[in-house]
Parts: structure tokens; sequence; C-alpha cells
């Protein structure tokens, strides 16, 4: 007989097996953990462990563990964030736009609100086709409506979604939304400097966090990197200039294929070109498993905390986490001029009254 265990969640105990996986034991014990791809891929499981010990489901030199991959060895105590019930939720398809050449954006309106954090994404089932991972994110232009959403979606040649959109999928489709998931979102009541590293479509959930943390403190340091593969892919330029109207905002734009158009643009990685992180820094960054994975290292030798958005692909090994639209543009980067209008009085108004 397996010797038992005690495991302590957010004050709330319960049993397990010596050996026993954490999510499966909480499930079965009633206790809720937060998941959704059970295979360690999109994090949403994860928790902090603050006493005893686990194997498997670690990251390396942190205390954070993975509950889906974890097996209870000892008595443990472990903490989980509060974030909003995962639902479902019907909408229809309210308006398709090409941002740019490889880029859609999607305005679904919902039956009901869908509350999630800034950051999160969920499960986006267009009907008759398979469900997709994208993340809502704050319109580019104008001001948000609690029901409706916006999305952008990556075009791939092949992709059984993206490229049925303006297509087979129009305006009227119907839709199945499931979420929220992920924990890259904001951790409000930050005093120290905030910063934002975003490949492609991995954008749409850190534009979320930026206008988010703005909107708490309009005064708060915020840097945000920026890439692109080609110039023309970067469809995110009239949001970043309402962004840098604020007095202690940076932007790195970055595009990978070498241009002779704007000597704002730079080339090389992200890591290149970002200033030495401070313990102090709470680092968010989205996109392509290669970058995330190298912005976490450096947040990591610099002591400081940092929240992952990997993208992963529509593989077999991920069918349960589905797909996150996006992928790794790898060169370069570069620091975005304010607007010489830019002045603190701008910047203690709303950020959804700003019009460019």
């Amino acid at each position: 007989m397996r010797k038992p265990c005690k495991v302590t969640l957010n004050k709330e105990t319960f049993l397990a097996n010596c050996g026993d996986v954490l999510l499966d034991r909480a499930i079965m014990s009633g206790v809720e953990i937060p998941h959704d791809c059970r295979s360690g891929a999109c994090g949403t499981c994860r928790v902090r462990l603050v006493k005893g010990k686990v194997y498997g489901g670690t990251e390396h030199a942190s205390d954070l563990i993975y509950a889906c991959q974890a097996r209870v060895v000892s008595d443990i105590e472990i903490v989980a964030e509060p974030m909003p019930d995962s639902v479902s939720v019907s909408a229809r398809v309210a308006g398709l736009t090409r941002l740019s050449p490889d880029v859609i954006g999607v305005r679904l309106e919902v039956d009901r609100p869908l509350q999630y954090l800034a950051g999160q994404y969920c499960k986006v089932q267009f009907r008759g086709f398979p469900a997709r991972c994208y993340s809502p994110t704050y319109p580019l232009e104008g001001s948000p409506n609690k029901r409706q959403l916006h999305f952008h979606i990556r075009i791939l040649p092949n992709g059984a979604v993206s490229s049925a959109l303006g297509n087979s999928i129009q305006v009227g489709h119907r839709v199945r939304l499931t979420g929220p998931f992920g924990t890259a979102f904001l951790r409000p009541k930050h005093a120290g400097r905030t910063v934002l590293v975003a490949s492609g479509t991995g954008f749409a959930p850190m534009w979320s966090v930026a206008v988010a943390a703005i909107t708490e403190n309009p005064r708060r340091k915020l840097l945000f990197a920026v890439v692109a593969r080609k110039l023309r892919s970067f469809y995110m330029h009239a949001a970043l200039c309402r962004l840098a109207l604020f007095p202690n905002v940076t932007i790195i734009p970055i595009v990978s294929e070498p241009q002779n158009v704007s000597p704002v643009f730079r080339s090389g990685r992200p890591t290149d070109h970002l200033p030495a992180l401070l313990r102090s820094d709470v680092i968010y960054t989205a996109g392509a498993p290669a970058m995330t994975e190298a912005v976490a290292r450096l947040a990591k030798a610099a002591g400081a905390k940092c929240y992952t958005d990997p993208f992963e692909a529509n593989t077999a090994a991920t069918s349960n986490l589905m797909v996150r639209m996006a992928g790794w543009f790898d060169r370069p980067l570069i620091n975005f001029a304010r607007r010489p209008s830019a002045s603190a009085a701008v910047a203690k108004q709303p950020l959804q009254s700003i019009e460019l």
C-alpha cells in the first residue's frame, strides 16, 4: 500500500497516494486546479510549490510546477493564483479585417460577455472546423465592447482554420468559445518595470497586457519589444503609436528581413537588444517557444519573474492544446521614437480615449 501524502492548496487540504499525479488526485478529491492541455505544454495548471517535494513537472531552478505532470512524493503545500472560471459561450463572426498579408483580424460578437484576464487565451471553434487557441485582445483602434472579442490570426497556406477565414468562414458564422486559459496574465499593483516581448501574433495577448498595465497606472515604466518577420507584416504600428504617448513607455519594434525604409527598425533577436533586466522587473512574453524560452532564461539570470505564453505547433503531441498561431520572427529589433507631442497631460488620459 502506497504511503498517503497530505496536499494543501490555498489552505484547502486533500490526501494523495505517494506517486499520484497532482492534478489527477486534485480532480478526484473535488479540488479545482485550472488546467487545459494536460500534457505540460500550456502552463495553465502551473502552481507554486511552497513546501515539500514532487517528482517531475518542475521548471529548472523555479518553484513553479505543472500539476498535470508532477507526482506527489511527500506532504506538500502549493499555491494557485485566482483566475476566472472556464466557461463556454456562443458567438458569431461580426467582422474580418486583413491586418497584413499574413494576419487577419477577427471580431466576434458573443452572446454574453466572457470574463478573462489580460494575456489569457481561449479555445475558439468555428462551426464545422477544429478548435484552435487564440488570445482575445484589446482593439487596435477605438474602445472595447464587452460583447465583442478581437483576435489576430496568422494565415497559414494549408491551415485548416486560418485559410478558411474570408472563404468558408464569413461574417455571421457561428462560433463556440471556451476559456479562459493561460497564466501569462497581468499581475496588477507591481511597482517595478513591466517588460513585454512578443513575436508575430503573440502581439495579441501582450497588447492586452500593455493596455491593462497602462490603464492601471498611466505612469508605469513599460518596455515593449515587438518582432515581425517582414516590414509589411508589422501591423501593430498604430497601436504602438498610441502606447508611445505615455511618458514612461519604451517601444522596440523589430523586423527580420533587411530593410532601408526606416532607421527605427533594428535587426537581430529580441534578446540581442533588450536592456539589462532587473530583479524588480516582471516580464511577459508570447510567441514561438524558441523566443519565449530565450527571454525566460534572461529573466531567470536576472532573478526576475517571467510569465510565458509559448505558441505551440498543432502536432499530435499537442493536439489537446490545439494551436497558437505565431512564428519565431528571428531577426531584428529597434527603438520606436515617441511622438514629439507626447506629454504628461496626455498620459493621464485613458488609453481608449486617445485617437491617432
